[in-house]
Formats: structure tokens, C-alpha cells, sequence
């Protein structure tokens, strides 16, 4: 066989090697991109099994303190609105303190604090009976007192806005009834309704 013949076949059968050499490392090679792709995506997987649980609870710390902070400046606002209203009713008892409606006022106040002792066999017609009200209301006090046929000794406290205590002489009773008392006794059991009005009226729109 000549030369080149016999180099002619040689270079086929190094082609043919190198061919299928080729294929096979491309297979291989083929083989190994799905298998990291495969591993790649199981990790990924693995991954976001481990980050979302984490996700989750991190988004619903968040919403939750958002609510919470929601909730504390709203009633923080209420709180506010609460105290400016009552602010309001106190000034405006301090005005009816100085009116002329107050002598009325005075009026049913004694007579209730009165009424409200009567269960005491020692106030009896008035009897045994000390009413402290501020040096401002003695003389209506006095006038007062002789109107509900009730004697009652008269003794001075500073009560700013008005009213009056009475006790028994024993000191076994006690009514307050001054329009301090009043206005508390309205702020706890209004608070609540209160709150719930002036909230609504505070909202947007």
C-alpha cells in the first residue's frame, strides 16, 4: 500500500477517535451541567425552605409592631381629646362657680348630700351634722341649710369649684358632693362613650 494511503487511513481513524472523544466529553460534560443544575435547584430549595419560614415571621413582626404603633397613637390621640373635653367642663365650672346659676347649684347639691344621710339615725332633723364648704359659699350655706330646716354647723375649706362636704359629728358618715366629685365621678363613668365620640369626630372626612 503507498504512503499516502496508509497516512490517509491514519488521519481517518485519528479523526474518528477524536470524534468520538469529542461526543463523549460533550455527553459528559452535558451530563454534568443537569446534574449541577439539578443540585443547584435542590439547594435553592433547601434555601428558600430555610429563608421564607424566616421571611414570614420577620413580615408578621413588622405588621404587628405597625399595628401596635397604629393602636398607641390612636390612643394616645383619644387620651388627648379625652382630657382636652374634660379641661373644657372644668373651665366651664369655674365660669357657673362665679354665675349667678351657682346659688341654685349649691342648692341641690346640699339638699342631696342631705338626702343621701338621711339612713343615719344620728342626722335625724339635721342633727350632728358638719357641712365644710369654701369661705366664698358661708353666708349661702348658712341660707341654705336654714331653707332644708337642717342645722348644721358650718366649717371653711378651700373648694375651688364649688360645693360642699357633709359629715356626720361622729365622723361615721361622709357625703362629697362638690363639683370636683361631680366632674370625676363623670370622667370614669364617661371615659369610655366619651372616647368612642370624640374619636369619630377626630377621624379624617
Amino acid at each position: 500500500m503507498p504512503l499516502e494511503h496508509i497516512l490517509r487511513a491514519m488521519q481517518a481513524q485519528a479523526d474518528s477517535e477524536i470524534e468520538k472523544i469529542t461526543r463523549a466529553a460533550e455527553t459528559e460534560a452535558a451530563q454534568l451541567i443537569t446534574e449541577a443544575e439539578t443540585q443547584a435547584q435542590s439547594i435553592r430549595a433547601r434555601h428558600r425552605a430555610r429563608i421564607e419560614p424566616v421571611l414570614l415571621t420577620e413580615a408578621a413582626s413588622l405588621q404587628n409592631k405597625a399595628k401596635l404603633d397604629t393602636l398607641r397613637a390612636a390612643a394616645n390621640a383619644r387620651e388627648q381629646l379625652l382630657k382636652d373635653a374634660f379641661a373644657q367642663s372644668e373651665a366651664r365650672l369655674a365660669e357657673i362657680r362665679g354665675s349667678k346659676e351657682y346659688a341654685a347649684i349649691f342648692r341641690a347639691l346640699a339638699r342631696e348630700a342631705v338626702e343621701a344621710l338621711k339612713g343615719d339615725p344620728s342626722t335625724d332633723s339635721g342633727e350632728g351634722l358638719i357641712a365644710r364648704v369654701d369661705p366664698r359659699d358661708v353666708t349661702l350655706a348658712r341660707a341654705t341649710f336654714a331653707e332644708l330646716q337642717v342645722d348644721a354647723e358650718i366649717e371653711t375649706q378651700p373648694i375651688s369649684l364649688g360645693g360642699l362636704e357633709i359629715v356626720t359629728r361622729d365622723g361615721r358618715e361622709a357625703v362629697v358632693n362638690t363639683l370636683a366629685s361631680r366632674l370625676e365621678r363623670a370622667r370614669t363613668a364617661l371615659r369610655g362613650p366619651v372616647a368612642d365620640i370624640l374619636s369619630d369626630k377626630a377621624k379624617p372626612g
